[in-house]
């Protein structure tokens, strides 16, 4: 029976540990070959004679031979294995005919057969299970786990199979969620499943807020190892370097950039405010766009901080001379007195008066949905307005001022700056690597912020790409990757999780524990409606009770066979015959989780539990990536 047969009312599971007793056959039917061959040499028993006791004794011997070695196997493989290394071209190797398929790592499927050994040797003490380790290497073909190591070997050693594991890609296209806690591995894993991706050719993003070097250099080392060109990258604190990444530059219509700006906002700011803000920041665009001027973040903040009168006055005086009348000038004293008082000093009595003729006049003949809403913001109350704007204002200034205004907001003719001018749809449409690292740590406001706008404009080209009918099956595949992904979670990544796969891109997102997705969110049944769109799950060590219990939910229950042995004897107190005795033996089954929550906390570095979608459960362990041994 394999172990993909065995259930856990399979109670062979008993003795899968005990001594290799077979040994003592091994060395009785040894003794008993040489014993023929003696008989043989000596002349004492004719070749037919001998050739059949050799055919019996051999057999005998192997057979017993390879029942000394399952045991010996099972065994020597409670010793875990040792942190494994791995070159890019090695990596590139074992891709080779899975194009369509992910990488794991080295491990095996999870049975409910696993799940019965490991509830078993929580009740043994497993040390005294282990082999000498001279015996222990010349079993394994990895070096055993040792002792200083963080976790336990035999998670990983309740199976002998370690293998290479394949899933199809078809299967991950729901989201992918990689917990684990600090060292535990989660960079390794992350940048393995990055390396597929340029591996496979596909349009691959890393937002990385903490900008980790490590896997930073290991994107550069999978580009130069696929022949793929030299990764994009965009840092906020290193501005000089890479590129110059403009968040602002494809959309539809003017309320994709209001949308983006949106993400700027505070998130404690409320929401009546927000959506003025929001009001007042797509009347500006749609101005400038009326006014044939691109919208840039220098130029919003401009007009949210000196206000919109720049831009209504010329917006004003064109559509007076194309709707208005040529005398319309005659009645300018009772356009001026309808007008009222100016709003602001800096407001020119020219202004009021477009205003008031607009009103009473051209709005009736040809109404402009810009010039309504830039009028809707020329008219509302300062006082609000001021208080708006003191909330928007700082973020906006951080994003606009010093070389990252140039980063964000670049100009094509400044001779100066030979950084190369992306934007989000040229590096699709080109195929690109980028990695973006947000620097978190010193600056998290503007790193949310800045992570916050483009994953906007990602989902607006989601937006796109699903209005076209394009797909990771008739298009280019984008993979995304968001590190610490409780740091700039926000409502357009959940809609990319939610309805990304269908426009070609797969996302997976990386965090510590669902506490801190939680705490960003705002409450735990937030967090849940992300954790509901990511269909698949990398688990490695976490501490977190929170994050052991939802991967605990999402692995599933499994029936787990106990027995009981009772004995009892009964005799007379005089003298007689009469003495009764019983054995009793009860085994039932009870429904306990697949994977005990407690060795959640007890993984080793580099070991994973992995649920996929398709409803298979895996047993990993992951090599670092190494550009050279």
């Amino acid at each position: 029976m394999s172990d993909a047969q065995k259930t856990s009312q399979t109670f062979e599971r008993y003795e899968c540990w005990r001594p290799a007793y077979e040994s003592f056959a091994v060395l009785a039917w040894f003794i008993a070959f040489g014993w023929v061959s003696w008989l043989y040499f000596t002349e004492r028993l004719p070749l037919t004679w001998c050739a059949i006791l050799w055919t019996i004794t051999l057999a005998m011997l192997i057979k017993r031979a390879f029942e000394m070695l399952k045991v010996l196997n099972a065994r020597a493989a409670l010793s875990g294995s040792q942190l494994a290394f791995m070159t890019f071209e090695e990596l590139a190797r074992i891709m080779k005919g899975h194009t369509n398929d992910l990488w794991l790592g080295y491990g095996f499927r999870w049975w409910p057969e696993h799940s019965q050994k490991l509830y078993e040797l929580m009740k043994l003490d497993w040390t005294k299970l282990l082999l000498p380790s001279w015996l222990t290497r010349l079993l394994l073909k990895n070096s055993e786990l040792p002792d200083e190591a963080a976790g336990l070997p035999i998670i990983h050693g309740v199976s002998t199979y370690d293998d290479s594991l394949f899933r199809p890609l078809k299967n991950f296209e729901g989201g992918l969620c990689l917990c684990g806690t600090t060292q535990a591995g989660k960079g390794v894993y992350l940048s393995h499943l990055v390396a597929q991706a340029i591996a496979r050719g596909d349009v691959v993003i890393v937002i990385d807020p903490k900008h980790s070097s490590r896997l930073k250099d290991n994107i550069l080392h999978a580009c130069r190892a696929s022949g793929r060109d030299d990764p994009l990258t965009f840092h906020p604190a290193f501005p000089d370097t890479g590129v110059r990444l403009d968040p602002m530059h494809s959309f539809t219509n003017a309320t994709e950039i209001a949308s983006r700006i949106r993400q700027a906002f505070p998130p404690n700011m409320d929401e009546s405010f927000a959506n003025f803000a929001w009001m007042a920041v797509n009347a500006i665009a749609q101005g400038l766009i009326a006014l044939e001027s691109r919208p840039t973040l220098p130029l919003i903040a401009k007009y949210v901080k000196l206000g919109i009168y720049d831009i209504l006055e010329p917006l004003l005086e064109k559509h007076a001379r194309e709707y208005a009348p040529k005398d319309w000038q005659k009645h300018y004293l009772d356009l001026k007195e309808k007008a009222g008082k100016p709003p602001a000093p800096n407001v020119t009595e020219r202004l009021m008066v477009l205003v008031a003729l607009y009103e009473t006049d051209l709005h009736h003949i040809a109404p402009d949905p810009a010039i309504d809403g830039l009028i809707e913001v020329f008219r509302h109350n300062r006082e609000h307005y001021s208080k708006i704007t003191a909330s928007l204002l700082p973020i906006l200034s951080m994003l606009t001022t010093g070389k990252l205004a140039d980063s964000l907001s670049p100009t094509i003719v400044d001779m100066h700056d030979t950084r190369p001018v992306m934007n989000l749809e040229k590096i699709i449409n080109g195929g690109h690597v980028l990695y973006i690292g947000l620097d978190s740590m010193p600056n998290p406001t503007v790193a949310s912020t800045l992570a916050g706008i483009w994953l906007a404009d990602l989902a607006n080209i989601a937006g796109r790409r699903y209005n076209l009918g394009l797909s990771a099956l008739n298009s280019r595949r984008i993979s995304l990757f968001v590190d610490e992904v409780s740091n700039v979670i926000n409502v357009p990544l959940i809609e990319i999780l939610n309805k990304g796969a269908e426009s070609g891109i797969a996302t997976t997102c990386a965090m510590q524990t669902i506490a801190d997705l939680a705490h960003r969110m705002g409450s735990l049944e937030a967090a849940h409606v992300v954790l509901g769109n990511l269909n698949n799950l990398i688990a490695l060590r976490t501490k977190d009770q929170m994050t052991q219990n939802f991967v605990v939910e999402t692995l599933g229950n499994t029936y787990i066979a106990n027995q009981s042995l009772s004995i009892n004897n009964r005799a007379p107190d005089h003298l007689s015959p009469d003495y009764h005795s019983g054995l009793t033996r009860q085994m039932n089954s009870e429904l306990e989780p697949i994977f005990p929550p407690e060795f959640l906390g007890k993984l080793p570095n580099c070991e994973a539990i992995v649920q996929v979608s398709a409803g298979y459960i895996y047993k990993t362990r992951c090599p670092i990536l190494v550009s050279k041994r």
